[in-house]
């Protein structure tokens, strides 16, 4: 497989430097600029450009100037994750020099000039709520929804959504459509889409920063190389950053206020360290069953790991930022690394922009693997801050909304996915050549973990909190909360089973 957007700006490069990147979708991919890959596999130096694809759609269609409608979260804590409230990439009333801002405008642009239709878009704190009551009253007012994923459950579980597979125009083998999506399927039956017409998806997944200067300042190599050769490990990761903490203020104790660390966490992480370990809080059977398998002897192996790194009885060098006052969370988070007193931090990508004015350099790394003998590396989207797409219940023209979303996607690959990705992340925030090959990686790799977004028996919560008490007894807890996660499994089996 071919780096297609990188092959679309590669004009705009500096002679002689490749800067590797990669398409927003899930899988493995290919990446020209480097000759050993993540996966175990050596590539050519540049493959010839693809022609571009086109979706499958009807010849000279006309919507009649139709405006098609999403319905979105608002996120009201903007300049936490987010720095805006309303998502970046289905609205743009004009062209601002801002690349993704653009990107949307000159999409949109041409989505209308070709197939004559419009965008529209309304967000609600609650979307979930909104769209019930929609559905419930039968109106056919909203053409696709914008689900944060902890808000998943509601929409599915509520019947407010119709199973993608009823959708003809919707081709989820065209790489514009992200098939990680169907990490989210239960019993056959598939509700939500991810793809290219979405960014927040990308800003919501799991990986670390770390921070260069401070690498070289304690002699240490660059972790870069070892990422893609696939060396990239939890035990690395433990070996560099137990003995980076520093007392600098001379008080006999590292502390949040004035000393330096060598990972900065939040409870989330251990999560992130057991997907990217290989592992899950709820997998899927051959017949497309949840089940949870916490206790497995793979599960407990990589949650050992990961409270090796996370918790001080044998890490030091941590901090937690959830250790603290709840108040101090935001500013302690990011004023530790902003301040060089953080080796590296567990980031949600979003958070790379908050720190485009910082002088230091910082690069960017996927989650480690819990061996050299994983195959892959793996990059959750974190289920608090992701977004999936569904369309609701009370939709009536079935194939004319397929046939739009198709359209967009399609057109998103070409316009909003190459301004994302090259320009607002690899040449306005990323620091390095080698951040976008990390990129690469980290894009290419996304998980859905179906038990941290449905949180079965409410185990995504339970397991933040045992990474809060820094309890390593998985077992017991396990054993003590396992009948109520199945009993969860089983009703939403059941009343998926149940639907039309």
């Amino acid at each position: 497989m071919k780096k297609f957007i990188a092959l679309i700006l590669l004009t705009g490069l500096i002679t002689g430097i490749l800067i590797s990147c990669g398409e927003a979708q899930s899988g493995n991919q290919d990446n020209p600029a480097i000759t050993a890959d993540p996966f175990g596999g050596v590539h050519p130096d540049v493959p010839e450009e693809p022609a571009r694809i086109e979706p499958d759609l009807p010849a000279d269609l006309d919507f009649g100037g139709y405006t098609f409608t999403f319905l979105s979260h608002r996120q009201d804590n903007a300049g936490w994750d987010w720095l805006e409230s309303d998502p970046r990439e289905i609205i743009s009333e004009e062209e601002t020099g801002e690349p993704i801002n653009d990107s949307v405008f000159r999409r949109n642009a041409t989505l209308q000039a070709q197939y004559n239709f419009e965008l529209d878009m309304l967000t609600n704190t609650d979307e979930v709520g909104l769209l019930r009551r929609t559905v419930n009253a039968g109106d056919d007012i909203y053409d696709a929804v914008i689900i944060f994923n902890n808000n998943v459950p509601g929409a599915v579980q509520n019947d407010l959504l119709i199973d993608v597979e009823k959708f003809i125009y919707i081709d989820q083998s065209k790489p514009w459509w992200d098939p990680a999506a169907n990490d989210m399927s239960i019993a056959g039956r598939s509700f939500l889409l991810a793809g290219d017409l979405l960014i927040l998806d990308n800003e919501a997944t799991n990986a670390l920063i770390f921070n260069k200067d401070m690498m070289r300042d304690m002699g240490l190599d660059l972790p870069y190389a070892a990422a893609l050769e696939g060396r990239w490990t939890m035990d690395m990761l433990y070996d560099i950053v137990r003995d980076a903490g520093r007392d600098l203020n001379g008080d006999g104790q590292i502390t949040w206020q004035d000393d330096q660390f060598g990972l900065v966490t939040f409870n989330d992480t251990i999560q992130a360290f057991l997907v990217g370990g290989g592992g899950a809080l709820a997998t899927k059977n051959d017949e497309d069953i949840p089940f949870i398998d916490l206790a497995s002897e793979k599960n407990l192996a990589i949650f050992e790991k990961a409270m090796n790194l996370m918790y001080l009885d044998t890490n030091p060098s941590v901090l937690n930022v959830q250790s603290i006052d709840s108040s101090l969370w935001m500013p302690v988070y990011y004023g530790t690394f902003e301040e060089n007193r953080a080796l590296f931090m567990w980031i949600r990508m979003r958070v790379v922009e908050v720190f485009r004015g910082m002088d230091a350099d910082f690069g960017i790394m996927p989650m480690p693997k819990f061996d050299e003998n994983q195959e892959n590396y793996r990059s959750l989207v974190n289920p608090y801050t992701g977004v999936m797409l569904g369309i609701p219940k009370t939709v009536n023209e079935l194939d004319r909304t397929g046939m739009i979303l198709e359209a967009i996607s399609a057109e998103s690959r070409y316009t909003l996915q190459p301004a994302y990705y090259e320009v607002a992340l690899q040449r306005k925030f990323a620091r390095d050549e080698e951040s976008a090959d990390m990129l690469d990686i980290i894009f290419s790799t996304r998980v859905y973990d179906i038990g941290g977004v449905y949180s079965f028996g409410n185990i995504f919560g339970d397991i933040l909190n045992i990474a809060s008490r820094e309890d390593r007894n998985i077992i017991s807890f396990f054993e003590r909360r396992e009948a109520a996660m199945q009993t969860a499994i089983d009703r939403l089996v059941d009343r998926i089973e149940s639907m039309d």
